[in-house]
């Protein structure tokens, strides 16, 4: 029989500047894009101000003063949904957190608790984990007030937190600059059940919820390790390639089950395989990673910025095609480019550049069509979603020779209670979403989608993982 074939577009991409906005000074790397109001929020740290841009029409929309105090150094927003409130963490005395409200631009509240490091949201009890000097913050963002320390026991909590979404259980690194700990915190009753020696002084992290391992990324010119939460080991080390400390450097592609992880001095890109956690592809762009990684999940592409240092001394801003792991298209620009976000309905990549104290729109065109191999129907795979992408309801049906956990339970046995749990949906940044318990005789469900906004979603049963779209 002859395959048939589907011609798919959207395959090559093509990039052009924009727009060229000038700020007021430098602007610091991170900033966060908030889809609620389509606005961007960008810190000016040499002036002591948060910028709000409206990116519908490169508009400043509203400028918000904050404390002389404010130390120029990195800041780390996070976007709280639930409450449409935005946390920024900053480095001002005696308070760090300021909480802005999203609807007013605006700073509705202080948090004193003096952190300079980025924050973890745990959504099974709707809490914020915060640490200082050695102690835990837990931050109630009903009332945004800090609820409970923990102290050090016995280790001091360090910069680096991980929320393992799966086992419910945090991770974190110890304080002191060079320690090689990593302390494990229950979050049902806030105690320490592990502490793991690690041996490379971790000062960067990424969690993969689909097989339950964190990904250490050293402080200084040491390998990498790979710890699994399930059992809270160390069960990989990189040995002999080096990497440099990294946070929020790290990225999972969960579609692929692949992390792209910078290397020493973040000349090179490693492409790590997650099912065997060995270096599938050493990628080269032109050194050195300066303004971060961004994955598109829908497009599935990695955006990098990067700085050309030998050749015309410029920003360079290139898109990988993360199937392949090849760079497709590329873009020169500007001076010293510091920080990188994603409008991903726009299809726009934001760059600030510290030399022209400019923020670079940078838009991303598809030219191009290439033939694919027709996708087989839904009642001919072994596991399928339809329909994809869904609005209200979505189905899914898996054939008779397929065993998401190799042997099927007898009859009347849910799937939850085995080893491998029941049918899970996360969301592209691994939150849990929601569960499902299914029976031995089943082979197809109807999950209603009812609260979980649109968006990109992966829904796993047993080793199988499909990515699916909610749409309204």
């Amino acid at each position: 029989m002859k395959k048939l074939l589907l011609v798919l577009p959207i395959i090559l991409y093509a990039q052009v500047i924009d727009t060229v906005i000038p700020l007021f000074d430098e602007p610091r790397e991170r900033f966060l894009y908030i889809p609620d109001g389509n606005k961007l929020y960008i810190n000016l740290s040499q002036s002591h101000r948060l910028l709000v841009l409206d990116c519908s029409t490169y508009a400043v929309r509203k400028i918000i003063p904050l404390p002389s105090s404010h130390f120029p150094c990195a800041t780390f927003p996070f976007w709280y949904q639930k409450g449409n409130k935005i946390y920024y963490v900053f480095n001002i005395r005696p308070e760090s957190i300021a909480v802005i409200d999203n609807r007013t631009d605006s700073i509705i509240k202080w948090i004193p608790w003096r952190t300079i490091t980025p924050i973890v949201y745990n959504s099974k009890i709707d809490k914020i984990y915060a640490s200082a000097r050695g102690y835990l913050g837990i931050i109630d963002p009903e009332t945004d007030s800090v609820v409970k320390i923990i102290p050090p026991s016995p280790y001091p909590f360090g910069p680096i937190l991980v929320w393992d979404s799966i086992g419910d259980k945090l991770y974190t690194t110890h304080w002191e600059w060079g320690s090689d700990k990593v302390i494990v915190l229950n979050c049902l009753n806030d105690s320490v059940i592990a502490v793991i020696s690690t041996r490379i002084s971790p000062a960067g992290a990424v969690y993969n919820p689909l097989r339950r391992k964190i990904y250490l990324a050293p402080a200084y010119r040491r390998t990498g390790c790979v710890i699994c939460a399930k059992g809270d080991t160390v069960i990989k080390y990189f040995y002999p390639v080096t990497f440099d400390w990294a946070i929020q450097q790290l990225i999972w592609n969960g579609l692929e089950d692949k992390v792209y992880w910078p290397g020493y001095d973040y000349d090179d890109l490693y492409v790590i395989d997650c099912e065997t956690d060995s270096i599938i592809k050493t990628i080269r762009p032109p050194p050195w990673i300066s303004d971060g990684l961004r994955l598109n999940h829908s497009s599935n592409l990695l955006y990098i910025g990067t700085r050309d240092t030998v050749g015309a001394g410029c920003n360079l801003f290139e898109i990988l095609d993360c199937h392949n792991d090849s760079v497709i298209s590329q873009i020169r620009f500007g001076g010293l480019g510091i920080g990188m976000e994603y409008h991903p309905i726009r299809r726009k990549i934001f760059i600030g550049d510290l030399m022209d104290s400019a923020l670079y729109v940078i838009g991303v065109e598809s030219i191009g069509i290439e033939e694919s191999h027709l996708p087989h129907p839904a009642f001919r795979q072994s596991l399928a979603i339809y329909p994809n992408p869904a609005k209200s309801v979505i189905r899914v049906r898996w054939s008779r020779e397929f065993s998401p956990f190799g042997k099927i339970p007898d009859s009347g046995t849910p799937f939850s209670q085995s080893a491998l749990g029941g049918l899970k949906i996360f969301d592209v940044s691994g939150k849990l979403i929601k569960e499902v318990a299914l029976t031995g005789t089943d082979q197809e469900i109807k999950i209603p989608l009812k609260g979980i906004k649109p968006g990109i979603y992966f829904l796993q049963l047993g080793k199988e993982t499909k990515k699916f779209m909610v749409v309204k």
